[in-house]
Parts: C-alpha cells; sequence; structure tokens
C-alpha cells in the first residue's frame, strides 16, 4: 500500500515521503498512530510539488552560499587575542571566533560548518583555513596578534 509519512518513522522513511508498505503495517500502525495518510493522486502530486519547491529553494541557498564564500577568495582576517610572550595563546581561535571575524572585518554572515580549520589555532602569526561552500571553496589567511 502507497502512504504519505506525515511525520518520521524509524526504519520507514522521513516526513513527506511516499513510501510502499504492507498493509497491515499501514491500517494497525501508521495510520492507527497517525504516522501516514493514505496516497491518493491528489495528495501525491502536492507533495511532490512541495518537494520541488523546496528542492528549487535549496538551490537558490546554495547559489547565496556559493557566492558568498567566493567574494572571500584571496583575502585576510586578523584577530588580537591574549598571548604569552613566547606567542601561546591563553584560548584557542575556533572556527566560531573567525565566523564572527568574518562578520565584523567583511560583512558577511558564514557559518561556522563552512569553515574548515583543523582544530583549534593555538599560537599567534599567520594560518591559512578553508572556507566551503557547496560548490565553491577558498583559502583565506588569519593573521593573530597578540594584545591586551
Amino acid at each position: 500500500m502507497k502512504v504519505i509519512l506525515t511525520k518520521d518513522v524509524r526504519g520507514v522513511g522521513r516526513r513527506h515521503e511516499i513510501k510502499n508498505v504492507a498493509d497491515g503495517y499501514a491500517v494497525n500502525f501508521l495510520f492507527k498512530n497517525k504516522f501516514a495518510e493514505p496516497a491518493t493522486d491528489e495528495k501525491v502530486k502536492q507533495i511532490e510539488a512541495q518537494n520541488e519547491a523546496a528542492a528549487e529553494a535549496q538551490r537558490k541557498e546554495d547559489e547565496v552560499v556559493d557566492k558568498k564564500v567566493s567574494s572571500l577568495k584571496g583575502k585576510t582576517i586578523s584577530i588580537t587575542a591574549k598571548a604569552t610572550e613566547k606567542g601561546g595563546l591563553f584560548k584557542g581561535i575556533t572556527e566560531k571566533d573567525i565566523a564572527k571575524a568574518i562578520l565584523g572585518q567583511h560583512a558577511l554572515q558564514i557559518s561556522e560548518d563552512s569553515i574548515e580549520l583543523g582544530g583549534a589555532i593555538k599560537t599567534t602569526g599567520e594560518h591559512k583555513f578553508k572556507v566551503a561552500g557547496k560548490n565553491v571553496g577558498v583559502e583565506m589567511t588569519l593573521i593573530i596578534t597578540a594584545g591586551i
């Protein structure tokens, strides 16, 4: 029996997916607990239209993120942090700190998940890191200076 899931069901599928399940499972479990509804032609078309609209919105969002990331190519950001005389930082610089610095210095909101650092930076000086979009990745330079 074809059903449209109204909620995520472990082992079956996610919300708004159209699935083929056993008749007894559909009637006795999915419908009874309101996890699914019968897949009529009208509802199937409606769900497919929603899924296409969501996919298109995701593509547009990915394009926007890629443009933001591309605009950062070759740029430098600088951060001042407390450090020892030998150049060791008291607190490591993380992706979150870099995202804040990019927002402050280049006025671009970048997700911390897009920044590929490979662990916290714990020394002053010049460091390279990558910012990745959906289809684009750029390398940037981070300059950490000792401050108060």
